[in-house]
């Protein structure tokens, strides 16, 4: 019996096959460089359909990747079965408990609707348009990371089905070890289908950003550098050397410029924070600031990252720390006319991101000091291939101060192909294997070690989760 055949025998609502009606919504994603074309898709409505689906695939030893928002993917696909949870989507909001339960369909954009009513905030990422199961699978380094650590530092549970288990739910009480798994090991264990997050009472943050000139830049990356880390637990920081399109999106001082962009989101009073960012506005005269109080619901202002989908390449390299030396390589790669690169973009963890939960994580990465995020944009006049290159060449020039473990929702396709197993120690893989192995036996969620790529696609930093 053919794999459709037998999904619709176990009682599986939808399911999709090429070709077919509402086939090409299912897979697409963000990243358009990655083309998913799957067999079959099983289109789930609830969480029955996702457990059936399991259990047809636990039984034939048949693979699964499971779709995403699409952020993250690293490689296409062709043939094979796929779960897209897209329609599981609901966002149940406890303002008395200060919780949300999710569904695994949901993007960030509906639970800061759903959530900044009642003067609450979900740790969310730079970009709502990022599904937030993909994003909190990978730890997820948010704009107020350095004041409440990763976003994966506050879920409260998953309900996941797994070959193993079934559907279940999965806490620090229940399956404590998938749960600490779960928080920031990525894929390889099932398929989420809602997450319940703590909920925390922030309703403003004072924050936005400051554009200086490109001519400005070297004075103003050495700067940050020597001010980013002395700063409060209260404030996160990142700077980005942006070329930026001619697009009517943005404002007139920005339309077309090469630019350093200044992010930056405070807990602190403003009169504190105020006195934190004259430091960066005394280096420079800024080309627009728009650093002011800020409703939390509007925190994807602070970045700005792009909402629609594209081809994207991009890599990561997480720093020990960012020297002078550092400063001068990543200026050279940033503004070499011949290395066209849209984004180049320095993110400091702060305190808050060193300190794991008491409850057990798999975050990886949490030593590095800086992270370096480059991007190349679509351009007719470049291919894909030469976009790689670039891209490489860029995070190349920082080897001497790499720290050794990468952040995995950071990583992308011009980082090497081990750079997913390289974001956890060789302990934590360990362990992640073997818990992986516990609760998926036949390794139908492959990941990974064991020769499959990363299963869950809407991977996510804040922008890819």
């Amino acid at each position: 019996m053919k794999i459709a055949a037998a999904l619709h025998q176990a009682g599986v609502s939808r399911v999709l096959e090429a070709g077919g009606a509402g086939y090409a919504d299912a897979v697409a994603g963000f990243d358009l460089a990655c083309a998913y074309a799957p067999d079959v898709v099983v289109d789930a409505g609830t969480s029955a359909d996702v457990a059936s689906a399991v259990a047809v695939a636990a039984d034939r030893g048949q693979t699964v990747t499971v779709l995403g928002s699409g952020h993250g993917r690293l490689h296409g696909l062709d043939g094979g079965m796929a779960i897209t949870v897209r329609h599981l989507d609901a966002v149940d909001v406890d303002a008395v408990g200060r919780t949300a339960r999710i569904g695994a369909g949901s993007t960030w954009g509906p639970v800061l609707a759903a959530t900044a009513p009642h003067g609450l905030a979900a740790l969310c990422g730079s970009a709502p348009e990022v599904g937030v199961v993909g994003y909190l699978l990978g730890g997820g380094l948010g704009p107020l990371a350095s004041s409440l650590g990763f976003s994966s530092d506050h879920v409260r549970s998953f309900d996941v089905v797994t070959p193993a288990d079934g559907a279940i739910t999965v806490s620090a009480d229940v399956h404590p070890d998938l749960f600490e798994a779960m928080r920031g090991g990525k894929g390889g264990f099932g398929v989420v289908t809602a997450v319940t997050v703590d909920l925390l009472a922030v309703s403003h943050v004072y924050g936005g950003g400051v554009y200086f000139d490109v001519e400005d830049a070297p004075a103003v990356l050495s700067a940050y550098a020597a001010w980013a880390p002395s700063l409060p637990d209260s404030t996160t920081t990142s700077i980005a050397l942006l070329r930026l399109p001619r697009s009517d999106a943005l404002p007139d001082a920005l339309r077309g410029r090469h630019v350093a962009h200044l992010r930056f989101a405070s807990l602190d009073t403003v009169a504190a924070a105020q006195s934190q960012l004259a430091e960066m506005l005394d280096v420079a005269r800024p080309v627009l600031d728009t650093v002011d109080v800020l409703p939390y619901g509007r925190i994807g202002t602070i970045h700005g990252d792009p909402t629609d989908p594209m081809p994207v390449v991009n890599g990561t390299a997480p720093l020990v720390g960012l020297e002078q030396d550092t400063v001068d390589a990543v200026l050279a790669a940033a503004l070499d006319a011949d290395l066209p690169l849209s984004s180049v973009e320095i993110r400091t963890l702060g305190p808050a991101t060193k300190r794991a939960p008491t409850t057990g994580d798999a975050v990886g990465g949490r030593s590095a000091v800086h992270l370096l995020n480059v991007y190349a944009a679509p351009d007719p006049t470049v291919s894909d291939t030469d976009r790689l290159t670039d891209v490489r060449t860029a995070l190349g020039v920082v080897a001497p101060w790499r720290a050794p473990v990468n952040l995995v929702n950071f990583v992308g396709r011009a980082n090497a192909a081990d750079a997913v197993v390289g974001s956890w120690t060789p302990e934590q893989n360990d362990r992640l294997d073997s818990i992986r192995g516990r609760h998926d036996p036949d390794r139908i969620f492959p990941f990974a070690r064991h020769g499959g790529t990363p299963t869950v696609d809407g991977a996510g930093d804040d922008r890819h989760g």
